[in-house]
């Protein structure tokens, strides 16, 4: 059999895997999705205009790239494989000590670790992968823990209530496999840009085979809207805030996404969720990406329908590795992202945090952000 036999032999076997039936069904939702016009404000930012343009790839991915999925989520994350290859093994310290002093501010074990299907990557730490979204992930978990959010969702199950979740932005569906993980009763709701959701519904739906999914298109909304409780997952495009309501939300999260928005689209996501009576609301964003100049400021924007507390977990961002003594310096470390530029900008935010806490934070630090529904809605939305 020569090489090109083998490869076609290959292509074949991995046609069959779960993951590549999965990425099928959900491709032709997602071209489905593309296809409804939308209105002028649910147009994506400059910042995501172009970075849609550059995974448009997957929307004809063969089943050896479904096999590693993982690897093409660089698009939204910036994480690159390469870098936690086995000559990278040498930087597994830096990333053990966060994750230890992670732990040192974990009070109920929430840490898992990323997993190794569709391509999964990380530093093997006691036998666990461990990668900057992993440590992300987990800082996250910990700042929902200590204000109380997981609590709230593991109470509403005791009473027998299935909490609704929902993550604006959902990326690769990383944090979204955490959670579900943590809280397996919830019922866990993906609004995003449909190309995005090519990745974390793939993703999920085959970390959780045994789910029930939903996706917007594939049956009867109404239907659908009217027993949420039933799904696991529901996974809807942007545009679906336009003109529906969910029936109920319990919590919404949103990461590193509201910072890449515009003024517009932030305010009215707050207020979707404000006129949902969603009661609590989860950020972890900076106040601006210093990239996106169509962004006002994602705290003062949250301040419109929610009142704001800040929960404190490390004093440096999950971008920097190196986690310093209290009026020790930050040592520079080595990000696992190529733009040099973007590296030093972190490094000058932790450097700031850690000397100059009582000048306050900035636009571009991050923050864990926990909001509670105000009364009144007092700001403009969509």
């Amino acid at each position: 059999m020569n090489a090109l036999e083998s490869l076609k032999e290959l292509v074949s076997d991995f046609a069959k895997d779960r993951g590549y039936i999965n990425y099928l069904k959900v491709r032709d939702n997602v071209l489905a999705m593309m296809a409804l016009p939308t209105k002028d404000d649910s147009i994506p930012s400059s910042y995501w205009s172009e970075e849609l343009e550059g995974f448009d790839y997957m929307l004809d991915a063969s089943p050896l790239i479904v096999r590693k999925l993982r690897e093409h989520c660089y698009h939204i994350t910036g994480l690159r494989s390469y870098e936690y290859r086995h000559h990278h093994a040498h930087k597994a310290r830096a990333f053990a000590n966060k994750l230890e002093a992670l732990r040192g501010e974990d009070k109920n074990d929430l840490f898992l670790p990323e997993e190794r299907e569709l391509g999964g990557f990380g530093h093997n730490i006691d036998g666990q992968l461990v990668n900057i979204d992993t440590l992300k992930f987990y800082e996250s978990l910990i700042a929902m823990d200590h204000g109380e959010l997981l609590q709230n969702l593991q109470s509403q199950v005791s009473n027998g209530k299935r909490p609704i979740v929902v993550e604006i932005g959902g990326g690769w569906g990383g944090f979204g496999y955490q959670i579900k993980k943590i809280v397996p009763e919830i019922t866990y709701v993906i609004i995003d840009l449909p190309q995005t959701l090519l990745f974390s519904a793939t993703y999920l739906k085959t970390l959780f085979p045994q789910a029930v999914v939903f996706m917007y298109g594939e049956s009867d909304l109404d239907d659908a809207m009217t027993n949420l409780e039933r799904y696991d997952f529901v996974f809807l495009p942007h545009y679906f805030v336009d003109d529906h309501q969910l029936p109920r939300i319990d919590l919404a999260v949103n990461m590193i996404s509201f910072q890449e928005m515009t003024t517009g689209q932030v305010s009215g996501y707050i207020k979707w969720l404000w006129e949902s009576e969603c009661p609590q609301v989860y950020s972890y964003n900076r106040g601006r990406s210093p990239h996106n100049s169509q962004l006002s400021n994602v705290p003062d924007l949250l301040r419109y329908g929610y009142g704001l507390q800040e929960i404190n977990v490390l004093p440096v961002p999950y971008t920097v590795l190196n986690v310093p003594a209290t009026g020790d310096p930050v040592e520079k470390v080595v990000l696992p992202k190529d733009a040099k530029a973007i590296a030093r900008h972190m490094l000058s935010n932790a450097l700031r945090s850690v000397k100059k806490k009582a000048v306050g934070p900035s636009s571009t630090d991050y923050r864990h952000m926990i909001g509670k529904r105000k009364l009144e809605f007092r700001g403009t939305g969509k």
